[in-house]
C-alpha cells in the first residue's frame, strides 16, 4: 500500500518542463467546465465518454481498489451504471493550479441502489487533473463514500 501511495503521489506531482502556467481563474474555469461535462456523462451513463476524460496512464481510485487504463476505467463505470448508480452532483470546494496539474477537492452526492431502491449517498473527492492544451483530463480521480448515520 505504501508503494502504491508513493507512486500515486509521485505521478500526481510530476510536471512537464514544457508546462504552461495557468492562473487561478483559468484553472477554476477549466475545472468547472470539466466537472459539468463529467456530471453530464455520468448521469447519461456514458462510460466511454468518462474513460476518454482520463490521460492515457490515468488512475481511478474508487473506495475499493485502484483501476488503471482507459479500458478498465470504462469497464468500471459500465459496471456501476449497470448496477443503477446515477444522479451525481458535485460541490467543488477548492481548486489549486500547480504547474502542469490542477488539484481539486470537494464533496458529491450520488444515488446508489440499495436493495433495489436508489439511496442518496454523500462522499468526498480529490481530483488531480492534467492540462491538455487549454482543457483538463483526469490524472487521478479519487473518492470515498461517507457512511450514512445510523
Amino acid at each position: 500500500m505504501k508503494t502504491m501511495c508513493a507512486a500515486i503521489i509521485g505521478l500526481a506531482l510530476t510536471t512537464s518542463a514544457f508546462a504552461a502556467d495557468h492562473d487561478q481563474a483559468e484553472a477554476q474555469k477549466a475545472v468547472d467546465t470539466f466537472a459539468a461535462n463529467y456530471i453530464k456523462a455520468f448521469n447519461a451513463k456514458d462510460a466511454a465518454a468518462i474513460a476518454a476524460m482520463f490521460v492515457d496512464d490515468g488512475i481511478e481510485i474508487p473506495p475499493n481498489r485502484p483501476i488503471t487504463g482507459k479500458d478498465n476505467i470504462e469497464k468500471w463505470f459500465k459496471s456501476i451504471f449497470d448496477g443503477g448508480t446515477t444522479g451525481l452532483n458535485y460541490d467543488i470546494k477548492r481548486v489549486q493550479p500547480e504547474g502542469d496539474v490542477v488539484l481539486a477537492v470537494g464533496q458529491f452526492t450520488v444515488k446508489i441502489p440499495q436493495n433495489g431502491v436508489p439511496k442518496d449517498m454523500e462522499g468526498n473527492f480529490v481530483n488531480i487533473y492534467q492540462w491538455d492544451g487549454n482543457d483538463l483530463k483526469y490524472r487521478v480521480h479519487s473518492y470515498n463514500l461517507i457512511p450514512p448515520l445510523q
